[in-house]
């Protein structure tokens, strides 16, 4: 008994400053994504932007809303937070990489960016995130994939 009133006082302010730390983390992460005002772990239910309606599809990990014209996807998870952001679209862009950039100078942000390879040579990881390149042959990168590994 008298431990607890000794360790309680010490443990809190730590368990906080965890869940403090990853909602940083997360704003940060959400910070760096440009694609139509979504943000990873949302629970915006996207049926329409900008006057294109999705298409819904299930998946294994929830369901995935296909926005076909501004070739977007988002995946949400079962808890109905969006836990995937695709985007093809070169008016987008995620920690400043744009579809239509070299792989070597997406490779060269991400790694600035935090990021160390996670599955070589297309995947990064930073934390709880995981962003994949989509590069065809001529080594330009052509979508991009970001997603929370929660």
């Amino acid at each position: 008994m008298k431990y607890q009133k000794i360790l309680i006082p010490l443990l809190l302010p730590l368990l906080l400053a965890g869940c403090q730390n990853r909602r940083m983390q997360d704003d940060k992460m959400n910070d760096q994504i440009n694609v139509f005002g979504i943000k990873l772990l949302s629970k915006v239910d996207y049926k329409e932007i900008n006057g294109v309606v999705a298409t819904e599809e299930p998946c294994l990990r929830g369901y995935e809303r296909s926005f076909d014209n501004l070739d977007v996807i988002i995946g949400y998870g079962f808890d109905h937070k969006i836990r995937k952001i695709m985007t093809r679209n070169n008016n987008t862009s995620i920690f400043g990489i744009i579809p239509g950039m070299t792989y070597k100078e997406g490779k060269q942000r991400i790694l600035q960016a935090g990021f160390s390879e996670y599955a070589p040579p297309y995947t990064f990881r930073a934390n709880r995130y995981s962003l994949t390149f989509l590069v065809n042959g001529d080594n330009a990168i052509f979508g991009l994939t970001v997603e929370s590994l929660d």
